[in-house]
């Protein structure tokens, strides 16, 4: 795509010594006027080019399978899960929001879940997806539909504004019905014993029976061993608060405090039976029943149920810290190419008797899973691990690179297996992007700003169509001169603290008494600042409005 060009528009080029030779970053425009020529795109330039060819392959999967039609509630827009999943899946549309809403309009980010609303069922329930024919099934071993509907729609929510909860789909407001669809949860999927959400007996996340070896297996019957899963508590906590969060904005404060409630109780059962202090994650799953496996189950290491409990705030910080700590001494263990294995050490073969999944590392059994991989490196940069981070993202980067494509999922060694262009992996990759190694968390109402890209160098322009916000940076580390810049702009004119990890070079000067050194300068006057630290990252803090700077470190 091409930028519009604006009358009297100046592009500034900054020259940047790197260690291949002249490093050169183009400047965001900006009019001769006070006034800042507008974001026209989401687009960034950066001296990682995987981090490109990784963006280029988020868009290029959404548009992939970019679908619209006529639905129960007119016109639906959406995204399908991948090649071979043509309708539009509810577990799949709650990840791909963070990846769309850089690109597409506001029917895209609604319709579809309107759509499923539409389809919910008078005890609450919702179904896994929906199709152009106005047909939709659910994968009922799974415990993951109504909480994906609400963690859907509190992203929507911080996009379009708190109005459209009020929206009536089929005489009930959207509120209403994802207050219900929790409910259900609460009536039909619940074990009153441990205080936990309750699901079938799969691997992590997945939704696959392990007793039944055909299409059969994803789908409730009289052979199910029912458990409680980490994935399952993760996913109903991050909802619950969400909920609560959504019904405080809408003035509903009982409900608010009921949703809180709700949540709090799942966090205390979740740690008295899942936790497992001596091996730092959370175990896969407790039985409901007498099955009992012969080899240690507990051991096994769930990424997306320990990624989720991270991301939706279960996991304190000192249990985030060591369950990054066994993700990545798994991937070295077992050999994996990235930090994405699903399930470490998978089920022994012929444990699952579907084909998909008899023999370990295969597909949900041990298989590589951007989906959730990407959302623990996201964790990682958000909880103060941002060196690592980035390590682990460029490995996830290199492998959609070699494959030409963000496939569903990934044997060890990370050949490409099953939809070559999965919108799950785009949304979570993105997320990792764009707010993790980026920094930048924009809604409606507010940015915020805190890039990782430490001794990095990016040019970054991030356009959210549905809100009309955008906001854009240059930042340049100059290794030679031993200074930052950064020039940041938007259209939004909250004023917050703006964090700026530093590059060693600035940081070690900070743990070695010689901070006093340090000249920031906003827009050329000094300004106060203060330093944070987080795990193994440094952040140097000031205070702003979001609108247009250049900000100056050295």
């Amino acid at each position: 795509m091409n930028v519009k060009k604006t009358a009297g528009l100046i592009r500034v080029m900054a020259v940047v010594t790197a260690m291949s030779g002249l490093f050169v970053f183009p400047h965001f425009a900006e009019a001769t006027s006070p006034q800042l020529a507008p974001v026209t795109r989401t687009d960034i330039r950066s001296d990682i080019p995987e981090f490109e060819e990784l963006f280029r392959l988020i868009r290029q999967t959404l548009s992939y399978n970019k679908v619209t039609f006529q639905g129960k509630t007119g016109m639906v827009s959406g995204f399908a899960a991948g090649s071979a999943y043509p309708q539009i899946w509810l577990r799949d549309s709650a990840t791909i929001i963070t990846a769309s809403r850089l690109f597409y309009e506001a029917p895209y980010l609604r319709s579809w879940l309107e759509e499923h609303l539409a389809f919910q069922k008078s005890d609450g329930s919702l179904a896994d997806w929906v199709d152009s024919r106005g047909t939709s099934d659910k994968n009922t071993t799974e415990t993951d539909q109504e909480t994906n509907a609400v963690r859907s729609a509190a992203q929507i929510a911080r996009i379009l504004g708190k109005d459209w909860l009020e929206k009536r789909i089929a005489g009930e407001t959207v509120l209403s019905r994802l207050s219900k669809a929790l409910q259900f949860v609460l009536s039909r999927r619940f074990d009153k014993t441990h205080g936990l959400v309750t699901g079938a007996h799969t691997a992590d996340w997945g939704d696959v029976d392990m007793d039944i070896p055909d299409q059969k297996a994803i789908y409730v019957g009289p052979k199910t061993h029912w458990t409680c899963d980490i994935y399952d508590q993760a996913q109903f906590y991050g909802a619950a608060q969400e909920l609560a969060e959504m019904s405080e904005n809408c003035g509903l404060a009982d409900k608010a405090r009921f949703w809180n409630e709700q949540a709090g109780e799942i966090r205390k059962n979740a740690e008295r039976w899942l936790w497992q202090e001596a091996r730092g994650f959370y175990r896969v799953h407790i039985h409901l029943d007498s099955l009992r496996h012969d080899f240690d189950e507990d051991g096994m290491f769930a990424m997306g149920g320990n990624a989720e409990a991270v991301i939706s705030g279960l996991a304190s910080g000192e249990k985030a810290k060591k369950i990054f700590e066994n993700a990545q001494a798994r991937q070295k263990t077992y050999g994996f190419s990235t930090i994405s294995g699903s399930l470490l050490p998978p089920y022994p073969k012929g444990i699952f008797k579907h084909p998909m999944m008899d023999d370990p590392y295969e597909y949900q059994n041990g298989g590589q899973w951007d989906w959730f991989g990407a959302k623990l490196v996201y964790a990682m940069f958000e909880r103060g691990f941002s060196r690592t981070a980035r390590q682990k993202l460029l490995e996830i980067a290199k492998k959609g690179a070699a494959n030409k494509g963000l496939y569903e999922w990934d044997t060890p060694s990370g050949q490409g297996q099953g939809s070559a262009f999965y919108s799950g992996s785009a949304g979570s990759l993105a997320l990792a992007l764009f707010e993790g190694y980026f920094g930048l968390r924009i809604s409606k109402d507010s940015l915020q700003l805190s890039p990782r890209l430490s001794d990095g160098r990016a040019s970054v322009q991030v356009l959210i169509p549905a809100a009309g916000v955008y906001a854009a940076y240059n930042y340049a580390w100059d290794s030679i001169k031993k200074t930052l810049v950064f020039r940041f702009r938007s259209n939004l004119k909250n004023r917050d603290e703006v964090k700026i990890l530093l590059p060693p070079d600035l940081a070690g000067g900070i743990s070695t008494g010689k901070s006093e050194s340090l000249k920031v300068n906003l827009d050329g006057a000094k300004i106060p600042f203060r330093f944070e630290t987080s795990n193994e990252d440094t952040y140097l803090v000031i205070t702003a409005d979001v609108s247009s700077h250049i900000l100056e470190i050295k």
